[in-house]
């Protein structure tokens, strides 16, 4: 009995001698988890802001592109309908002379003065309407296959494109307009968008 006292004295002992070693390593221990905790949390915090930041940047370059897109619309667009008045100037100009032709010559061969005139308006037409298909492939182009927002625009830009063949006559101011006028609401449209974007990620 005597020894399991000295026993669990001399444990005692042992214990409260070692007492400031045990408490240095639990102070270690607890500073190493706390350490470890705050580098996690500074690491997920430092992880979410490069995450944000990436995200933010890939918003701004997707604004940045859609913009240049938006103003090479707008610029096509503008080109778009120059060259289609120019096709209306030039065949009623030629129309003109070759009319006047015959008025004046009381045939159908008309004046040569004025026959060579409607050569010069025919030539500069065929330019006009040549520079229209480029143009109106590259506003295909430009657009999604099958955007229904386009559909009316497709429709409008084809019966141009078949006028233009077919009876230039039909293409007057109106129905230039009228194309225009569906550009601008999709230009619209998609410049709402792209202040949407830009405004997200700026905030």
């Amino acid at each position: 009995m005597f020894k399991e006292v000295m026993s669990l004295t001399e444990v005692m002992s042992i214990f409260l001698k070692n007492l400031p070693f045990m408490i240095t390593i639990c102070v270690v221990l607890a500073g190493a988890f706390v350490t470890y905790r705050s580098n996690r949390k500074s690491i997920e915090s430092q992880n979410l802001l490069a995450s944000k930041a990436r995200d933010a940047a890939h918003q701004d370059k997707i604004s940045e592109f859609r913009h240049a897109w938006i103003q090479e619309v707008r610029k096509t667009s503008a080109e778009l309908s120059q060259t289609l008045h120019e096709c209306k100037m030039h065949y009623t100009l030629k129309q003109r002379e070759f009319d006047h032709a015959v008025r004046v010559s009381g045939t159908q061969s008309g004046n040569q003065n004025h026959l060579d005139a409607c050569e010069k308006f025919e030539a500069k037409y065929i330019e006009s309407r040549a520079k229209f298909y480029q143009l109106y492939s590259k506003i295909v182009l430009l657009f999604k296959p099958s955007d229904s927002q386009t559909e009316k625009l497709i429709t409008l830009l084809n019966d141009t494109r078949t006028a233009l063949y077919d009876n230039p006559l039909l293409v007057t101011d109106e129905s230039i307009d009228a194309i225009l006028v569906e550009l601008q609401q999709i230009l619209k449209s998609e410049w709402e968008v792209t202040k949407s974007r830009t405004w997200v990620t700026n905030t």
